[in-house]
């Protein structure tokens, strides 16, 4: 059990790590001798106003081994070219198996979309494995406020908007725990919102600093990248504006000291890319110790996300009938009082 989660960490920390480097573009390797067409590239790939990414597994180890080249996560970007403001970006995150979606989430100007394959996910797990949570989900679809879990059962789009939120954060605000409220704040969301920057300046910043790129053949190249460093980087430069966000500190210089410890210290990423037409097509990230790898495929243009037609909409009432149902344990779990629904049962 031990190796098995040892494996698995080493496989999240590969493939956060591989798309790390994806996701800062062409600022990564701004300094690197071979730089110069890798920046081209990758410029090319996420300044597109529609791009696609695709992640894949080969070949992983143990236990993992069961997901193979069956699953796969697709994500989506589109913008309107020159803008640079959230209002104008879409994402959209689907989670496949084979051909078929089995989770889809997208959000489009500030509203966000989900829809589950529920009949898909109950062909895989089987009709007993599933039997419970279907006929919870059948019976909780009868009370008021949660009809919206008829269309979730179709595989129709749920959505609810940024506003909407917004509205049931006021409310709420009142009965959390102070430590909790701002969370459900509008400045709290302004706040998180700000520090963004600095995550992706840590991001870069660090991936400057310990990333190394070689070109091995004309348009392939080799990257590679110290996970203990790397990590030690990122955690210091993010503690400093986490802590200011939180108003708590984020990790005391004995707790990062030990979380960096669990990492080995001949621990390095490896990585190898692809170069097509200009633009970055392919990434394969090395698992350690390991034959496997994870891929990840970039494609663009791609078709652009766009709002999902006849989705049902949340309202303010439908989350306050959510939220008011599950207030009992909510309440216990953050130590405030309520009740609800479910404290009744």
């Amino acid at each position: 059990m031990m190796r098995l989660r040892r494996r698995i960490v080493t496989i999240a920390v590969s493939v956060v790590c591989g798309l790390a480097l994806a996701a800062c573009g062409q600022q990564v390797v701004a300094h690197v001798t071979a730089g110069d067409s890798v920046r081209s590239a990758l410029t090319s790939a996420f300044d597109s106003p529609t791009t696609q990414i695709t992640v894949t597994a080969q070949g992983l180890p143990g236990q993992a081994a069961v997901v193979g080249n069956s699953v796969s996560v697709v994500l989506t970007t589109s913008k309107e070219s020159g803008s640079t403001s959230i209002e104008d970006q879409a994402v959209d995150i689907s989670i496949n198996y084979q051909s078929a979606y089995l989770v889809d989430l997208r959000s489009v100007k500030g509203s966000g979309y989900l829809r589950l394959n529920l009949k898909y996910i109950e062909g895989l797990a089987g009709p007993t494995a599933m039997a419970s949570a279907s006929k919870t989900l059948d019976e909780l679809a009868q009370r008021p406020g949660f009809g919206f879990i008829h269309d979730a059962l179709l595989g129709d789009w749920v959505g609810v908007s940024t506003s909407t939120l917004a509205a049931l954060g006021h409310q709420l605000a009142p009965q959390l725990p102070s430590a909790y409220s701002s969370i459900s704040s509008i400045s709290g969301l302004q706040n998180a919102s700000g520090i963004s920057s600095s995550v992706v300046d840590s991001w870069v910043q660090s991936v400057r600093t310990w990333l190394s790129v070689h070109q091995t053949k004309p348009g392939e190249y080799s990257l590679s990248l110290p996970v203990r460093s790397f990590a030690g980087s990122i955690l210091k430069s993010l503690a400093k504006p986490l802590s200011t966000y939180s108003s708590e500190p984020f990790l005391s210089p004995s707790q990062l000291s030990k979380t960096l410890n669990e990492i080995p210290t001949d621990l390095s990423l490896h990585t190898n890319l692809w170069v097509s037409g200009g633009s970055v097509s392919k990434l394969q990230i090395l698992i350690p110790n390991s034959t496997g790898s994870i891929v990840i495929a970039i494609s663009h243009p791609a078709a652009s996300v766009q709002v999902p037609a006849d989705a049902t909409m949340l309202t303010e009432g439908d989350l306050t009938t959510i939220f008011g149902t599950v207030s009992g344990p909510l309440s216990k779990a953050l130590g405030s009082k309520g009740g609800g629904v479910l404290s009744s049962l």
